[in-house]
């Protein structure tokens, strides 16, 4: 016969299980899963229709609007139409990544500057024109090119020049593009920002990241948003010429402050969006201020020699789509070389 245990010998008496260490344990659950689906949501953030575009604009003190600071969210159409595109807003409102102001050894910077057309909203952050202009870099047999992608929606030639003082020279750039469009920008500044409140959230989960995909809103609840509005698309054709004129000399100004601060300058004439006709003869106008492409004969020789789908414009956005960023990166990265704004130590990787 067996001898008893030393717990029977105490006297100890085993139960069931009590319930607490049970509702604790999925107590913990529910917490740890909380934060793990916050955080996957905080990197991706809300859904929000292309129409909700207000969301991704703020006010500005300096520059009346940037894109919102910190802004993250996925931009969809709102036709039901089969693409999205994460945009992600860095804290100087750029639609970009995070610079440092100061630039690494042997490090080559780009700056570029202009309104919506070619600001990467609606492509991948890896189709867009800033990115693939720096991949074109050969990185192991010569400098590292970063290019900052300045581009801002609504902005004038003259509020292009503001961005540049108050904020892109900080950036310690080694050459400034313009990319114009030939339409939006050469027109007064008749483009406006009207400061907005956006609702609060309700609930404990106001600052969310899980509410704010859940509703399609930004996180940013409360804070001012930013909505442009055009100026007239009829006037006359005295009031054309005058603004036209008024550009055309904003972008001399543009390329003096640059100048100035010791940086290369070019122009890249950006076709719009939608496809529509313009003056083609801006570079004649502008190559005495600074090397100058127009890229509206490459757009249109690849529609008509190319019979597969295109994705020059992303329709309803008024932007170029990831083949018209393609084209402009190596046009770009020509005009630059022909030019010989880049230092000597740039050497390129890819060729079409």
């Amino acid at each position: 016969m067996s001898a008893p245990s030393d717990h029977s010998a105490r006297g100890e008496i085993h139960g069931p299980p009590q319930p607490l260490p049970r509702l604790l344990m999925a107590a913990l659950g529910l917490f740890f899963s909380f934060f793990l689906v916050e955080g996957i949501a905080r990197i991706q953030g809300p859904n929000v229709c292309a129409d909700g575009e207000n969301y991704l604009l703020q006010p500005d003190a300096d520059l009346g609007w940037t894109f919102r600071p910190g802004l993250t969210l996925t931009l969809d159409p709102c036709d039901g139409a089969a693409w999205s595109a994460p945009v992600t807003i860095n804290a100087s409102g750029l639609a970009d990544q995070e610079w440092p102001l100061e630039k690494r050894a042997e490090e080559v910077r780009v700056l570029l500057l202009g309104g919506q057309l070619a600001d990467g909203i609606g492509v991948a952050r890896g189709d867009r024109l800033s990115v693939r202009l720096a991949h074109l870099a050969d990185q192991r047999r010569g400098q590292r090119v970063s290019v900052i992608n300045g581009q801002i929606p609504g902005y004038s030639i003259a509020r292009q020049e503001k961005l540049l003082e108050k904020r892109g020279l900080a950036f310690q750039p080694d050459i400034v593009v313009l990319v114009l469009d030939p339409v939006g920008a050469l027109r007064d500044e008749g483009t406006i920002a009207l400061a907005q409140t956006l609702p609060p959230a309700s609930g404990l989960l106001s600052n969310s990241a899980i509410h704010a995909w859940w509703t399609g809103t930004p996180q940013q609840a409360g804070s001012r948003s930013a909505r442009l509005f055009p100026p007239p698309l009829k006037r006359s054709q005295a009031e054309i010429a005058d603004a036209r004129a008024q550009a055309l000399s904003g972008v001399r100004t543009l390329a003096d402050r640059a100048a100035d601060a010791g940086v290369g300058f070019a122009i890249l004439v950006a076709p719009p969006c939608p496809d529509a006709p313009y003056q083609t003869d801006l570079c004649d106008q502008l190559e005495n201020i600074a090397p100058c492409m127009d890229l509206g004969g490459s757009f249109t020789s690849i529609r008509q020699t190319t019979t597969k789908p295109l994705e020059l414009c992303i329709d309803g956005l008024g932007r170029w789509g990831r083949d018209g960023h393609f084209l402009a990166s190596h046009a770009l990265w020509t005009l630059l070389e022909q030019s010989a704004l880049w230092p000597k130590g740039v050497v390129r990787g890819y060729r079409l």
